[in-house]
C-alpha cells in the first residue's frame, strides 16, 4: 500500500487506476440506534460488574471495591450518553 505524500495517508485505488485515501479507519458520528445500543451495553455491563462486586465483597473487598469503581465510571459515561441521546432525538422532532 502506497502512502500519499500530502495527506499522510495509505491510499487505495480502484478500476481505472485513481487513487483514493484510504477511509477505512475515519471517525464518523454514531448513530441514534447505535448510541442507543451502546448505552444498553452499558447499563448490562453496570449490572454485571455490582452483581460481581456484591459476590465478593467478603471475599476480596478490594476486587470488589476496584468493581465497583468500574461500575461508576461506565454509570457516569452511561448518563452522558443518555443525555446526548435525548438531545438528539428532541432536535429530530
Amino acid at each position: 500500500m502506497k502512502t500519499a505524500k500530502l495527506m499522510q495517508v495509505p491510499e487505495r485505488s480502484i478500476p481505472d487506476g485513481y487513487r483514493l485515501p484510504d477511509t477505512k479507519w475515519s471517525i464518523s458520528m454514531p448513530n441514534l440506534a447505535q448510541m442507543t445500543g451502546s448505552l444498553h451495553i452499558h447499563n448490562f455491563y453496570i449490572g454485571k460488574l455490582k452483581a460481581k462486586e456484591e459476590q465478593l465483597f467478603e471475599h476480596d473487598p478490594e476486587l470488589a471495591m476496584l468493581l465497583g469503581n468500574v461500575a461508576e465510571v461506565l454509570k457516569e459515561h452511561a448518563e452522558d450518553l443518555a443525555e446526548e441521546i435525548a438531545d438528539r432525538e428532541s432536535d429530530e422532532r
